[in-house]
């Protein structure tokens, strides 16, 4: 039998191939038929058993698929989890697959990590017999709207046979590393994430008699700038946190000064601790403002995701199976935690695990685009080394 290394660089063309099949179909939210359908096939094709999450959000049914792969017993589980859920972007530059959905796109790549675990699907279902327990895939909907994985887990997935540890991987563009290399380290490696939402209220009026109102559109100015002291002035310096108002709503035209301004945005936090300050002080921030501006301010919290913390002796683990795969240049625990929040966070709360960064940038090749932007593409080169890592990782957390 061949290496696992091997056997994944023999599925690369069929990771490509699934990869430029999903990019093709992006969809959002909690509801992607059309990427459910070939997930599904796929898995049909392999002989692969899976279930349909059928948990319900507002009326909607989850598109999240667990899939099972069962091995000599089932005293240990991992699961293996790709997020599936694209973005309202507009793809900019053009391809042969280039999404056939206008205004939307897979640019947070995670028809990446749809076909990376298929490719992984394909090698560990031809090496099953050889699995000291059982490997469940999680094909996951909605990750960018904080919701997947919290139907996932409504649905069961972490039961019959019961999960005991996760793993989860993002392709991640990193420019001062080499292409296709693993990037992790134990502790925090992504931050909470909070979204908030203001709304600033006066009294209407015409534009030329301010006097005659209360301008809610002050108020929200200053509030925007008192906000931003609570991260230069109330935290200490070497703590990584951001707050970011992201975007803003008032108004109808040019002459009228409205009733009500709106603004969201959003915290990402490395501890609690943290998170329960910037919560505290947005709130008393925008309250105190308003008063004094004899205005109405309300905040009102989203829940967010808690930090990505990587269990250490697991992720030793993970650093162990990469060097196997790769050598020793194939992985790096030289990474600052991510200020984007991940919802993999909810699996990590209940069992033991890792979320590594597969840098897929290449300087030489020009792709260097980051996640979220209309250009953001990878080096579909180095896919196979997705599915080797998961390949391997699980093969060594069973033996």
């Amino acid at each position: 039998m061949s290496s696992i290394t091997e056997q994944c660089r023999e599925v690369q063309s069929y990771i490509i191939e699934m990869r430029r099949k999903l990019h093709m179909i992006p969809e959002t939210g909690i509801s992607l038929p059309k990427t459910q359908a070939v997930i599904c096939g796929e898995l049909d094709k392999m002989g692969i058993p899976y279930q349909k999450n059928t948990a319900v959000l507002d009326g909607v049914t989850d598109c999240g698929v667990v899939a099972l792969i069962e091995g000599k017993n089932t005293d240990k589980v991992i699961a293996l989890r790709a997020d599936r859920d694209a973005l309202p972007v507009e793809e900019q530059d053009y391809y042969p697959y280039h999404s056939v959905h206008p205004g939307t796109m897979h640019a947070c790549g995670h028809d990446n990590h749809m076909a990376m675990l298929l490719g992984t699907a394909k090698v560990l279902n031809e090496n099953k017999d050889q699995l000291n327990g059982s490997v469940k895939l999680f094909f996951q909907s909605a990750e960018e709207i904080i919701t997947g994985a919290k139907m996932l887990l409504a649905g069961g997935c972490m039961e019959n046979p019961k999960v005991t540890a996760c793993f989860g991987m993002h392709v991640w563009p990193v420019v001062d590393h080499p292409t296709g290399q693993v990037i992790v380290k134990p502790g925090c490696m992504m931050a909470s994430g909070n979204r908030f939402v203001i709304r600033i209220k006066g009294v209407g009026t015409h534009g030329s008699q301010p006097q005659q109102g209360v301008d809610p559109i002050v108020a929200a100015g200053q509030v925007i700038t008192a906000l931003q002291n609570i991260t230069s002035r109330e935290l200490a310096g070497d703590e990584p946190r951001v707050l970011s108002i992201c975007q803003v709503h008032a108004g109808t035209t040019w002459n009228i000064i409205p009733t009500e301004v709106m603004m969201e945005g959003t915290i990402r936090t490395m501890s609690p601790a943290t998170q329960n300050l910037y919560q505290k002080r947005v709130s008393e921030i925008v309250n105190g403002i308003c008063t004094a501006m004899r205005c109405e301010g309300e905040v009102d919290w989203v829940d967010g995701t808690p930090p990505v913390m990587n269990d250490p002796q697991f992720t030793e683990l993970v650093i162990g199976a990469a060097k196997k795969a790769f050598g020793e240049e194939g992985v790096s625990t030289d990474v600052h935690p991510s200020m984007g929040n991940e919802d993999f966070a909810y699996f990590q709360a209940l069992v033991p695990g890792t979320f590594v960064f597969l840098n897929t940038a290449n300087v030489d090749k020009g792709i260097t685009a980051a996640v979220h932007s209309p250009k953001f593409t990878v080096d579909e080169d180095v896919l196979w080394r997705g599915s080797a890592l998961a390949v391997q990782t699980a093969m060594e957390y069973l033996a």
